[in-house]
């Protein structure tokens, strides 16, 4: 489908790239080094996405074992070329010359290795990357329409800040918006009516743009559309602004006793934050409540989660933020404060009980929920308990991709010209969490290149009978605006 409004300007490049955070950064930088004439958008004011708010841990599973044990409803040909892909994609960042941690950290979301980075210092050499190789990049336009020709996507429409529209002819696109977990209507659509209590814990930016367009031209969502990445925060807070996502998040609540707000557990809490996260946005009114003492106090509430991201107190930062909290030196006097919330008391002294049994035990089950073998149960006063809510950073599910980045239609053929990389695909994580930063950069990676075959296949012309490349080499300095 061609556009038939009017524009304001037409640009040609190879590679469109939609979208400026990790994945579409680490897209465009790939095709600008392979000779593709690129441009970068992004809709925001400053470059980033959500990679640039987060705590720059670069990180996935260290197997395919592992990534199978830990995402069993996973995309497992995509996990096995994300593991595959890894060490190369980790030496390609240590030549960047930003800092990247020399020593791995382990057991990242209780089964993952990686390494902390210094992020921004990775997003500001992919730009530069882009522009020494003749690239543009752009903040302050938006993606509104592909272009297409049949099946093919040809190119897209952006807006500027001031209306102005510009059409960008491109043999390849590539779709890297950031997920959808800002857009309520398919948060709700897709995950359910407790979907518009999660609280928004990204950029404002990532609104399902990339699904939508990608809707249009032919494809389908994905596996994982219901289930989502974030962690759990204080409830209520008083405010919850960027500064605020790492030091809210609770990240010790696999430490901890969770009940809802009828007392009652309903996950094996050592499974990690991230997947209670998950789980609490189906209790009612999406509320948890962390029941636990003074040991995780002064261990795992005040540990520091990710190397560079600094140790404090995250139990009395939730109480600093409003969240709704209780302390007692004894473990019945801190149940009678929770009743006080409207938790039906005996109910919830029968969940500690039990729990406190099966933990005894070397694990099994209370009540119906599994209790780990690991589990530890509350016993060293004072006890502590806080009133939690989920989060979402990103989503798991998407468009439709291969492993070459390449987006599907329903029925499982490659859309010509159309591409996908990072929170905007579906599958790889499913539930279970492959990461975030790694797997971004590298499906970006994979995106990029797919997109640069396209292009320099376009750039192709018959000529006396013999297939002549259009040469590459002529590229000129690029430019960044604002």
């Amino acid at each position: 489908m061609s556009y038939s409004g009017s524009v304001d300007q037409t640009r040609q490049v190879d590679v469109l790239v939609v979208g400026s955070g990790i994945s579409g950064s680490a897209a465009a930088m790939t095709a600008a080094r392979q000779g593709a004439k690129v441009a970068l958008l992004e809709k925001q004011q400053t470059f980033g996405g959500s990679a640039a708010l987060s705590a720059g841990m670069f990180w996935t599973a260290p197997t395919i074992d592992a990534y199978r044990a830990r995402i069993p409803l996973g995309n497992l040909e995509l996990g096995a070329r994300l593991v595959g892909d890894y060490e190369e994609a980790l030496a390609e960042l240590r030549a960047s010359g930003a800092r990247v941690a020399a020593k791995p950290k382990r057991d990242i979301m209780t089964f993952g290795i990686g390494y902390s980075t210094d992020i921004h210092a990775i997003l500001s050499w992919c730009r530069k990357e882009i522009l020494a190789a003749g690239g543009e990049t752009h903040v302050g336009l938006a993606v509104i329409e592909l272009l297409r020709d049949g099946r093919s996507v040809t190119g897209a429409v952006a807006r500027d800040a001031d209306g102005r529209l510009i059409r960008y002819d491109a043999p390849a696109v590539v779709l890297t918006t950031g997920g959808f977990q800002g857009a309520r209507d398919e948060l709700t659509r897709h995950i359910g009516p407790n979907a518009d209590r999660l609280l928004l814990r990204s950029n404002p930016g990532s609104v399902g743009d990339g699904l939508r367009l990608a809707r249009a031209a032919g494809t389908g969502g994905t596996t994982a559309m219901s289930t989502f990445y974030g962690h759990l925060l204080p409830y209520p807070v008083r405010r919850f602004e960027t500064e605020d996502y790492l030091p809210y998040s609770q990240y010790y609540s696999g430490s901890t006793v969770m009940v809802n707000l009828r007392g009652e557990r309903f996950a094996d809490e050592t499974k990690g934050d991230e997947l209670l996260n998950q789980d609490v946005a189906f209790q009612p009114e999406a509320r948890g409540i962390l029941i636990f003492d003074e040991h995780v106090r002064t261990t795992e509430v005040i540990e520091e989660p990710f190397p560079g991201l600094g140790s404090i107190d995250r139990f009395a930062a939730a109480i600093d933020a409003g969240g709704t909290h209780a302390e007692a030196q004894t473990l019945a006097g801190l149940v009678e404060k929770i009743s006080a919330w409207g938790v039906d008391r005996e109910n919830l002294n029968a969940t500690l009980e039990q729990y406190a049994l099966a933990a005894a035990q070397g694990g099994g089950a209370a009540r119906g929920v599994p209790v780990s073998a690991g589990a530890r149960a509350p016993g060293t006063g004072p006890f502590y308990a806080l009133m939690v809510q989920p989060s979402i950073t990103f989503t798991f599910g998407g468009v439709r991709t291969n492993c070459h980045g390449e987006v599907l239609d329903h029925d499982g053929r490659p859309i010509p010209g159309l591409y996908a990389a990072g929170a905007d695909i579906g599958g790889l994580s499913n539930y279970g969490y492959a990461g975030g930063l790694a797997p971004a950069y590298i499906t970006g990676r994979w995106a990029g290149r797919s997109a640069t075959e396209r292009a320099i296949a376009a750039r192709t012309v018959v000529r006396d009978n013999t297939r002549v490349l259009v040469n590459a080499d002529q590229l000129t300095t690029g430019t960044e605006t604002s």
